[in-house]
């Protein structure tokens, strides 16, 4: 199997690419770990599976696995100390099947935050190069948002696809909280309909934009996957690449492909594209150790696998007396607009604080509430009914830090194998102060917004890391010693090996990558 261009995953890196070079007439085989699956064939397997996490629509195939909600453990080895629990998928349209749908552009200082705030590193490039391109991945999601708020990315006066997605009564409740306290809410801007576009539906409010949406008005990378294969893309699902080959001349030349029967076959290519995610990425590059690249592909700089990227999350919870109606509408309409930028960074992170709709379900569900009820003698109608007005009454408030670039933060790989006979990620992770101290900062702020709605007993956990950001691994730079990748993304050992996606990113603010 031949083609101009190879791309490894098709995910919201892969899909993209192969849809933008098709159109240019390149010819191009996109392969995909993953099997394709049906909306239908993900909601079927998420209305049975009594988990539900983010991964639980979608099984992890012996053949390619990926984490499964409450075993990360058995998907990660842990290198320590802070238990790293990023989940992805494998599947044709990639882990954007169940992101939150957020679609905010990065700061300009996020791009900076070595020369404005002596933390950190900065990129090789800057907010102004991407604009034209925020603005066609824009255009091809459908963005619904308020361009008179653009969470600190300026726009100048470019329009969103779409009016925001309203924010929900809770939200309302909660920002009349935050008038009193002299803090501001705004909607956030969403790759979710908020009119029919691109032939998909408007948004109804189910409220599990995390792990599926049920009709398709989130957008995920599937819809151009799909386009792109319409175009005449070539793709190859269920294809496990596992080896990538480095010529004498440092050049890709093919990439090794297993079946999920163990038949093995081979690609080639002018150019390559890996195009895996953050976890993959190093994975396939490291496992891929050969006389050309004895450290691994891409990493005479020892990089691959460094500089693991994240965001450390903290909730807070608590019940009000007056009923505030979660649990209707998308998961997050709308958030605190404070503490995402400014010169504080120099001292402690920027945190992202969004007002969850879906209630307490990340710390309780209505099963353990019931239990707690009918231990209290309650049954039949009476329970129902304190059910509901509790589950009425529900608030909870999640932050979310930036987390700095480590160069001890990695992914390596393990000596033992996974069920497709590849090494096991080993994650060694450690949370840093300048994290911890965000998230101190924001905890208090929220401890004043359920003081004044009237909760005195506001609840939360412990910082954790995220389970839905991952990034850095493969990181762009100028200094070939310190970086993976150039600023076109291409390697600097291989001068036709492009690697796409969050991996290549130097930093993870609040704004979601």
């Amino acid at each position: 199997m031949e083609a101009t261009v190879v791309i490894i995953g098709s995910g919201m890196a892969g899909s993209h690419l192969a849809y933008s070079l098709v159109q240019k007439g390149i010819d191009v085989i996109m392969l995909e770990a993953g099997p394709k699956r049906s909306r239908a064939e993900n909601l079927k397997t998420f209305y049975e599976n009594p988990v539900k996490g983010p991964q639980s629509p979608y099984p992890s195939e012996p053949y390619a696995p990926h984490p499964e909600d409450g075993k990360y453990n058995d998907f990660y080895v842990q290198g320590g100390p802070d238990q790293f629990i990023g989940a992805y998928l494998r599947l044709f349209g990639g882990t954007t099947w169940h992101w939150t749908g957020f679609a905010d552009r990065l700061r300009p200082h996020d791009f900076t935050m070595k020369s404005t705030y002596g933390v950190s590193r900065d990129w090789p490039i800057n907010y102004d190069l991407l604009v034209p391109y925020y603005i066609e991945a824009e255009k091809r999601w459908g963005v619904a948002g308020d361009p008179n708020y653009p969470w600190g990315a300026p726009r100048d006066g470019a329009p969103y696809q779409m009016p925001p997605i309203p924010m929900s009564y809770m939200d309302q409740k909660v920002t009349e909280a935050l008038d009193k306290l002299g803090l501001h809410s705004a909607p956030f801007s969403h790759a979710r309909n908020s009119e029919i576009y691109d032939k998909r539906p408007v948004c109804c409010g189910n409220n599990t934009c995390v792990p599926i949406c049920p009709i398709g008005a989130k957008y995920d990378a599937s819809v151009h996957a799909q386009k792109a294969e319409d175009l005449g893309v070539r793709v190859e699902t269920e294809a496990l690449v596992t080896f990538v080959e480095v010529g004498d001349d440092q050049k890709i030349s093919r990439v090794k492909v297993r079946k999920p029967d163990g038949s093995e076959f081979w690609v080639t290519g002018k150019y390559f594209a890996v195009c895996c995610h953050a976890i993959e990425n190093p994975r396939l590059l490291l496992n891929s150790a050969q006389d050309n690249a004895p450290k691994g592909v891409a990493n005479s700089s020892d990089a691959v696998g460094r500089n693991l990227l994240t965001q450390a999350n903290q909730d807070s919870w608590g019940m009000l007396d007056e009923q505030i109606f979660p649990y209707r509408g998308p998961q997050q309409t709308g958030g605190l607009v404070e503490l995402r930028d400014g010169e504080f960074r120099s001292d402690y992170a920027a945190v992202g604080t969004s007002f969850m709709n879906d209630g307490w379900s990340g710390n309780s569900d209505a099963t353990n509430l019931a239990k707690d009820l009918i231990k209290k003698g309650m049954v039949g109608q009476e329970l129902a009914n304190a059910i509901n007005d509790q589950i009425s009454r529900h608030l909870r408030l999640n932050s979310s830090a930036e987390v700095l670039a480590n160069w001890n933060n990695r992914v390596e790989l393990a000596d033992e194998k996974d069920s497709s006979g590849i090494p096991r990620p080993k994650v060694t992770f450690t949370l840093d102060d300048y994290t911890k101290k965000g998230l101190a900062n924001a905890l208090e702020v929220n401890r004043k917004i359920f003081a004044t709605l009237g909760v005195a007993d506001m609840q939360t956990d412990k910082p954790y890391l995220s389970n839905a950001i991952i990034g850095g691994t493969t990181i762009m730079g100028s200094d070939p010693k310190t970086s993976v990748v150039n600023a076109d993304l291409v390697a600097h050992d291989h001068s036709n090996l492009y690697i796409l996606g969050s991996s290549s990113h130097v930093t993870t603010p609040v704004n979601a990558p």
